[in-house]
């Protein structure tokens, strides 16, 4: 069974995303996920945006009814909680 490993290759070199190989010496065949590809001049933002942007407004629409309103959602993700051994008492 073959296994997988997520790299990054950058000008002729690898880095390794997550669990590195063990091997010593081992033929490897890169499939490139060129809709990934990486950009370095332009911000992972700015390319969210972009996808955003080329949604249609329909898709996007069901998605808010879907899913609620994302500011709303981080407002409650921020909420003050209580830390473990602060407790007040």
């Amino acid at each position: 069974m073959l296994k997988s490993y997520e790299a990054i290759y950058d000008q002729g070199h690898i880095k390794w995303l997550g669990e590195v190989p063990k091997f010593k010496r081992v033929r490897v065949v890169l499939v490139a996920d060129d809709a990934n590809e990486l950009d370095e001049e332009t911000p992972n933002g700015a390319r969210l945006v972009s996808i955003l942007r080329a949604t249609p407004a329909e898709l996007r629409a069901s998605i808010a009814e879907k899913f609620g309103n994302p500011v709303d959602w981080q407002r409650e993700q921020r909420k003050d909680r209580v830390l473990p051994g602060r407790e007040d008492g």
